[in-house]
C-alpha cells in the first residue's frame, strides 16, 4: 500500500486583509470581554480628569447595580461617560439637597429675608442706622478721606463740579436672571451692614410660588441711596452689577468699590479672582471661619438663581455680602500697609466702574445705508483687487504648477510613484483576469467571480500619474493660507525675510505685524496690501457692524485693560435683541424674567474698534460711517506723545537729566531733534514731511525718526547693538550710521539710560515694577531666575546680558557635553529679557494710560454728568465725546482741551490734538470750523 501524503494548502490572505482580521480578532474579544474587563479597557485609555472621573463613577455605579447599560454591543467610552455623568449627577442632586437642608436649618439670627413689602421700611432704617453709626467709627472716617482727598475730585472742585464728600460705605450684591449686560435684570439685592452685623436680601423676581415682594415697592425703597454718590456701594464685579441696575431703570451712583478689581491690583496672578475662591484662600485672614465655602454650584447647580425659593437663595446671597465685607476690609488695609497700593486705586480706580460702563453702554450711531453702498462698492473693489493681482504676480497654471512643487513636491512625487505602480497593478491584474477566463469553466463560480473582476477592472480608470492629478497639487492660489503667501512673498518676490524681527526662532512667518511691515516697506506687495486691506475691511467690518447692534440700535464695544493699563476693545456674546421688552412693570415682570432667564448667549455682538484703519482712504470711509446722534457732534482728542513725555518726566523727576524734558518745554519733537543729533544729520530731513516727500526718488533718505523711536525702544528694553540693528535696517539705516547712533545715545541722554538701569535693579530686587501712580506689576519667578542666569553667566564668563561675545561665550556650558546648560540659558535669557522689556513698559506705558483715565473721569464728571454729553469711546491715547450742538463753542473746545493737558501735571507739558468732527474721521480744527 503506498503511503498517502497530504498536503494541507493554506492561501495566504493579501496584505489589504489585515485590517478585517483585526476586526474580526476585536468581535471576538468583545464577545468574550467582561464587564469588568471593558470598565477598565475604557479606564486604560487616555482620558481627560473630568472623563477619568465620569468614567469611574459609571464603574462603580454599574458594579453596584445603580446604574445599568444604555446602549447594546460593546461598551464604548461614549456610553461609559453617559453613564458615569447620570450617576454624578445624581449623587450631585443629592449633595445638593443636603446641603440647601444644611443652609436653611443653620440660618443665622443677623441675616433677614426680606420677601413681604411691609418689612422694606425698617429694612431701611437699619440701613439709616447703619450710615450713621459709620459717621463715628475711626476705621470709616478714615476710609471716607481716602475717598474724598483725591486730585479729580480737587481738579472737579476747582471747575465749580463736586462730588459728594462720603457718607458710608456698605457691601451689595444682585441676584439676576442672567449675564446679559443690557437685556437681563435683577430679582433680588442684598447687602451687608457691616457695624450692625446684618445682612439683608430682598427678593422680588423669583420664578416660584414663595412669597415675595413687589418688583416696584422693592426698587423705590434703595432708589434714593443706590442713586446717591456720597453712600459708597462695594460689589465683587461692580461693573457687572452696575449695569444690571442701570437696566432697572434705575440712575445708580457711588459704586466705587470693587474687590475683583482690588484683588487683581493686589496680586494679578491669584489663580482666580472668583469671590468664592478668594474668601476660602484667605478665610483665616479675613475673618471669615464660621461661613461655609459653598459656591452657587454646590448649592443650585447650574442657571439662575431666581428658579430656586428666596430663602435659600438669600441665605446664599447675604452670606456672599458678608465674606465681600470681610474681603474688602482686609483688601483696603492690606492696601494701605503694602508699596502705595491704595494710591492708584482711591486716586483713579475708585472711578471706573461708571466710566468704563458709561462709555461701553453709550456706543455708536451707525449710518447702516451708508454701510450698505459702501458694501456694494468695497465688492466689486475686491474682485478688481483680486484680478489685478493674479495678473500683477502671474497667478496662472505655470504659477501653482512651480508652487506645488516647491509645497508639495515630495508628496506628490511620492504619490505620482504609487500611482504608477497602481496603474501597472491593475493592468496586470486584468491581464491576469483575462488569461484565467479563457480556460475557466462558464458554470463555475470561478468564472462569475473573474467576470466580475474584469468588468471592475475595465470600468475603473486611475487618473494618469501626473503631478497635476495628485490630492496634494494645488489647484488655486488661497490668500487666506499662510504658506501660500508665504511662497509668494519669499520665493517669488524674493521679499528679505524679516520674521526674526519679531520672533528669533521663526522664519517666513505671514502674521499681521510681518505683513504689515512689508506692506510698509515692500512696493512689490501693494497688490496683496490692497487685497488685504479690502478683505478685511468688507468681511470684518462692512458686513458685519449693520448685523451686531444692540438692543438700543447702536454698536458697542466691550473694554478690557491689557497688561499695560491701555484699552482695548472687542466684540461680545449676548441673548437676541429680540427678547427685550422695554416697558418692564410689575404685571410683565415676571413673564419678562421667565423668557429671558434660560436664553442663550448665542448672539455676536459689537466688534473690535480699534482694528478699523484709520490711516487709508476706506478704513476712514468706514469710520465716516459712525455719526454723533442727532442734536449733537463729535468731539475727539489725543494726548500727543504721552509715553516720552512721561520718560521725560522720570528723567528728570528722578535722574536729573532735564534735556529730554526741556526739548518738550520748548515746544519741540524729541525724536526729530534727537535723530539730528545722533544720525549726525539736518534736522529738516528727520521729519515725516521730509521723508513722505523723497520717498521713491533719488532724493530719498532713511526714515531717521522711525530710527529714533527704535532707539528708545531698543535702550528702553535693555536690547544689545545687534537687535537694535535689526529694528532700524527696515528704516534704511546701515550699520555703520546705526552703531554711532548707538553708542552716542548714553552721552546725549544719560538719564534714559540711568532710568532704564534703576528700573531693571528694582525688578532684579523685588520682582515687580510700577507706573508713576504706584500700579504695580508682578513678575514671579523672575528674581529666582534672573539669579541663575546670573550663576551660568559667571560660569561662562560671560559679563553682562549684553556681552558682545554672548554667544561664543555661553557655549563654554558645554563642558561635559552638557548641553543642557546651554539650553537652560538661552531660556533663562529669553523668560528674563521678556520680563525686563514688559517691567520698563510697565513705568511708561502703564503710567501714560493713567493719565489718560484720570482725564477720562474729569470728563465723565464735568461733561458727561455736568453738561449731558455722551461718552462715545476711549482707545490708546484718546477719547471721544458727543457734544450738544448748541453747547459747541470755542471755549467749550479749550475746556476740552484743558481736560486733556491740564488734569494732570507732569514736569513736561501735556499736549493734545482736538479735533470737531461731523462725523467720525471727518476732522476739522476749531479755528478751521468756527472760522467756517
Amino acid at each position: 500500500m503506498n503511503d498517502v501524503k497530504l498536503t494541507l494548502n493554506i492561501r495566504q490572505p493579501p496584505s489589504t486583509n489585515a485590517g478585517a482580521l483585526s476586526k474580526a480578532a476585536t468581535k471576538k474579544q468583545a464577545a468574550t470581554e467582561t464587564m469588568g474587563e471593558a470598565w477598565a479597557r475604557i479606564l486604560a485609555m487616555n482620558l481627560t480628569g473630568p472623563e477619568r472621573e465620569k468614567v469611574g463613577a459609571g464603574r462603580k455605579a454599574f458594579a453596584e447595580g445603580k446604574a445599568g447599560r444604555t446602549r447594546t454591543g460593546r461598551l464604548s467610552k461614549g456610553e461609559a461617560l453617559e453613564i458615569g455623568t447620570v450617576h454624578l449627577e445624581e449623587i450631585r442632586k443629592g449633595q445638593r439637597a443636603d446641603r440647601i437642608a444644611e443652609t436653611l436649618a443653620t440660618k443665622p439670627d443677623n441675616y433677614f429675608v426680606i420677601t413681604d413689602d411691609a418689612q422694606l421700611e425698617s429694612m431701611i432704617q437699619r440701613l439709616d442706622d447703619e450710615v450713621q453709626a459709620q459717621q463715628s467709627d475711626e476705621w470709616f472716617r478714615g476710609l471716607f478721606a481716602q475717598y474724598d482727598d483725591t486730585i479729580i475730585r480737587h481738579k472737579l472742585l476747582e471747575q465749580g463740579v463736586v462730588i459728594p464728600t462720603v457718607n458710608s460705605f456698605t457691601v451689595w450684591d444682585t441676584e439676576t436672571s442672567g449675564t446679559d449686560m443690557r437685556i437681563d435684570m435683577t430679582g433680588g439685592y442684598s447687602f451687608w451692614l457691616p457695624l450692625l452685623n446684618e445682612g439683608y436680601y430682598v427678593a422680588y423676581g423669583h420664578l416660584t410660588d414663595d412669597a415675595q415682594c413687589t418688583r416696584s415697592k422693592a426698587l423705590d425703597i434703595a432708589k434714593a441711596f443706590l442713586e446717591d454718590a456720597s453712600h459708597i456701594k462695594a460689589f465683587h464685579n461692580s461693573p457687572f452689577d452696575y449695569s444690571m441696575i442701570l437696566n432697572d431703570g434705575l440712575a445708580p451712583k457711588g459704586f466705587r468699590y470693587c474687590s475683583m478689581d482690588a484683588s487683581q491690583i493686589m496680586n494679578e496672578h491669584e489663580e482666580s479672582h472668583g469671590l468664592k475662591s478668594l474668601t476660602a484662600k484667605y478665610k483665616r485672614y479675613i475673618g471669615a471661619e464660621h461661613l461655609d465655602d459653598f459656591t452657587f454650584e454646590d448649592l443650585f447647580g447650574n442657571g439662575s438663581p431666581l428658579i430656586y425659593s428666596p430663602e435659600i437663595v438669600g441665605i446664599y446671597a447675604i452670606k456672599d455680602v458678608e465674606k465681600g465685607w470681610l474681603l474688602t476690609k482686609f483688601q483696603i488695609d492690606m492696601m494701605r500697609k503694602t508699596d502705595n497700593l491704595d494710591y492708584p486705586y482711591f486716586q483713579l480706580r475708585q472711578y471706573l466702574t461708571e466710566v468704563n460702563t458709561t462709555i461701553e453702554r453709550t456706543g455708536f450711531v451707525v449710518n447702516t445705508d451708508k454701510l450698505a453702498e459702501l458694501e456694494i462698492e468695497f465688492t466689486a473693489k475686491l474682485e478688481d483687487a483680486k484680478r489685478q493681482l493674479h495678473e500683477d504676480y502671474a497667478i496662472d497654471a505655470k504659477f501653482l504648477r512651480e508652487m506645488s512643487r516647491t509645497l508639495k513636491g515630495d508628496k506628490i512625487r511620492g504619490w505620482v510613484t504609487a500611482q504608477s505602480a497602481r496603474i501597472d497593478k491593475q493592468a496586470d491584474m486584468l491581464a491576469k483576469c483575462r488569461t484565467e477566463l479563457k480556460s475557466a469553466n462558464p458554470t463555475t463560480k470561478k468564472y462569475t467571480q473573474l467576470k466580475e473582476r474584469i468588468r471592475k477592472y475595465e470600468s475603473t480608470t486611475l487618473p494618469e500619474a501626473k503631478p497635476e492629478n495628485a490630492p496634494d497639487y494645488i489647484r488655486e492660489f488661497n490668500l487666506s493660507s499662510d504658506h501660500h503667501l508665504g511662497y509668494l512673498i519669499y520665493d517669488v518676490l524674493k521679499v528679505d525675510d524679516k520674521s526674526k524681527v519679531f520672533d528669533k526662532k521663526s522664519e517666513r512667518l505671514t502674521n499681521k505685524k510681518v505683513l504689515a511691515l512689508y506692506y510698509e516697506r515692500e512696493p512689490a506687495l501693494k497688490p496683496l496690501a490692497k487685497y488685504s486691506a479690502l478683505s478685511t475691511l468688507l468681511g470684518t467690518f462692512v458686513k458685519k457692524i449693520p448685523h451686531a447692534m444692540d438692543i438700543d440700535g447702536r454698536l458697542h464695544t466691550n473694554l478690557k485693560t491689557v497688561s499695560t493699563g491701555r484699552y482695548s476693545s472687542k466684540s461680545y456674546a449676548g441673548k437676541s435683541n429680540s427678547l427685550f421688552v422695554d416697558n418692564i412693570t410689575d404685571d410683565n415682570f415676571l413673564d419678562y424674567i421667565r423668557a429671558v432667564i434660560d436664553a442663550p448667549k448665542g448672539t455676536k455682538k459689537g466688534t473690535n474698534l480699534q482694528n478699523i484703519p484709520a490711516r487709508t482712504d476706506d478704513g476712514k470711509r468706514v469710520r465716516k460711517a459712525f455719526e454723533p446722534a442727532p442734536g449733537f457732534i463729535f468731539l475727539g482728542s489725543d494726548l500727543s506723545s504721552i509715553e516720552p513725555r512721561i520718560q521725560a518726566h522720570r528723567m528728570a523727576t528722578e535722574f536729573g537729566d532735564e534735556s529730554f524734558a526741556e526739548m518738550f518745554r520748548k515746544g519741540l519733537d524729541p525724536y526729530t531733534e534727537f535723530a539730528a543729533i545722533l544720525f549726525e544729520v539736518s534736522t529738516e530731513v528727520c521729519t515725516d514731511a521730509y521723508y513722505s516727500s523723497v520717498e521713491g526718488t533719488a532724493d530719498a533718505v532713511p526714515d531717521y525718526r522711525k530710527a529714533m523711536k527704535q532707539m528708545f525702544l531698543a535702550i528702553g528694553y535693555g536690547q544689545a547693538f545687534d537687535m537694535f540693528l535689526q529694528g532700524v535696517i527696515p528704516f534704511g539705516i546701515g550699520e555703520e550710521q546705526a552703531r554711532m547712533a548707538f553708542d552716542k545715545f548714553d552721552e546725549i541722554l544719560p538719564g534714559f539710560k540711568g532710568m532704564v538701569n534703576a528700573t531693571f535693579e528694582h525688578l532684579r530686587e523685588h520682582g515687580w515694577t510700577a507706573s508713576i501712580f504706584h500700579q504695580k506689576r508682578r513678575f514671579p519667578g523672575y528674581v529666582e531666575k534672573y539669579k541663575r542666569l546670573c550663576t551660568l553667566m559667571k560660569r561662562a564668563g560671560i559679563t553682562d546680558k549684553n556681552d558682545p561675545e554672548l554667544g561664543k561665550k555661553s557655549n563654554k556650558l558645554r563642558k561635559g557635553g552638557n548641553g543642557d546648560a546651554v539650553n537652560e540659558f538661552w531660556d533663562l535669557m529669553r523668560f528674563t529679557g521678556g520680563c525686563e522689556r514688559a517691567a520698563f513698559n510697565q513705568t511708561i506705558q502703564s503710567s501714560g494710560a493713567q493719565v489718560l483715565q484720570f482725564c477720562m473721569i474729569r470728563s465723565y464728571y464735568e461733561l458727561t454728568l455736568e453738561r449731558g454729553w455722551e461718552f462715545n469711546l476711549t482707545l490708546h491715547d484718546e477719547q471721544k465725546h458727543s457734544c450738544p450742538k448748541d453747547q459747541l463753542t470755542p471755549e467749550v473746545v479749550e475746556l476740552y482741551t484743558d481736560i486733556m493737558t491740564n488734569t494732570i501735571t507732569l514736569e513736561v507739558p501735556l499736549k493734545s490734538d482736538t479735533v470737531i468732527e461731523p462725523r467720525w474721521m471727518e476732522e476739522y480744527g476749531a479755528d478751521e470750523w468756527f472760522r467756517e
